[in-house]
């Protein structure tokens, strides 16, 4: 496996143009130009410098321990992009016709992903907070199952009269839905977790005028690992939905 960190050039003067800002605000965007960082033998045969236009076609998915990758953008400075592979990418063939982009090389370094039962990390972990329900097939005309995506708020209920509900400081849902997440992915979670929202993630679907945010949230604190392979197998292939929109990475270090 390996791990790449991606600086991010946010442009010197607000009064200037600033790509680096402005690609980073396009969450997909960003995936695509990672993606470009794993070109096929064909592609970069036929086109070595990069002049042409790139395709999602170029080169088929593959699933994430065979060749796939997670990323994550940082919310905290300097701004930067975090990005886990199963194969080392090629950072100067997807940079090198936008390298404003990036405020220099990025740097990769390879590790091995194995845990212990018992041992307790440090992790930091962003996450699609939605809960997916079956339609049953009674109620579709063509008698298939479908199932939809609904987001998980945090609220609590009004009070003096309110008509809405408050919001929840606490976070207890989401703080519930990672509790059920990592009893499938081999850890628990211990009571010093920080939760906050995640505003820098975003889309902006066709026909939109402006970009429709994803109900994410940010986690941090200490795990403990409680079995080593479901613990290994959720780094590697991540955590939930929305991964090409940076969400799902858990980035774990050994606590000390």
């Amino acid at each position: 496996m390996f791990l790449s960190q991606i600086l991010v050039n946010p442009g010197s003067h607000p009064d200037q143009p600033r790509p680096g800002l402005d690609w980073v605000k396009q969450t997909y965007r960003v995936h695509q130009r990672i993606w470009m960082a794993f070109p096929d033998e064909h592609r970069q045969k036929e086109d070595p410098f990069f002049l042409g236009t790139w395709s999602s076609e170029a080169m088929p998915k593959h699933q994430r321990q065979e060749g796939g990758f997670l990323f994550r953008i940082e919310p905290d400075p300097p701004m930067r992009i975090l990005v886990q592979s199963s194969v080392r990418p090629n950072w100067d063939y997807a940079f090198q016709n936008a390298p404003f982009l990036v405020a220099g090389p990025p740097q990769v370094r390879e590790f091995d992903p194995a845990f212990e039962v018992g041992a307790a990390y440090r992790f930091r972990l962003v996450m699609l907070m939605v809960k997916r329900r079956t339609v049953p097939t009674g109620e579709l005309k063509d008698g298939k199952k479908s199932r939809s995506e609904h987001p998980i708020r945090c609220l609590l209920p009004a009070i003096d009269g309110a008509d809405r509900p408050r919001p929840d400081p606490e976070f207890r849902a989401w703080r519930e839905r990672l509790s059920v997440v990592a009893a499938r992915s081999g850890f628990t979670v211990g009571n010093q977790l920080r939760v906050q929202p995640v505003m820098n993630l975003s889309m902006k679907p066709e026909g939109r005028s402006s970009p429709a945010r994803f109900n994410a949230a940010m986690f941090e604190g200490v795990l403990t690992c409680a079995d080593a392979e479901l613990l290994r197998q959720a780094v590697v292939n991540g955590i939930g939905r929305g991964k090409a929109f940076g969400m799902g990475l858990l980035s774990l270090a050994v606590a000390r």
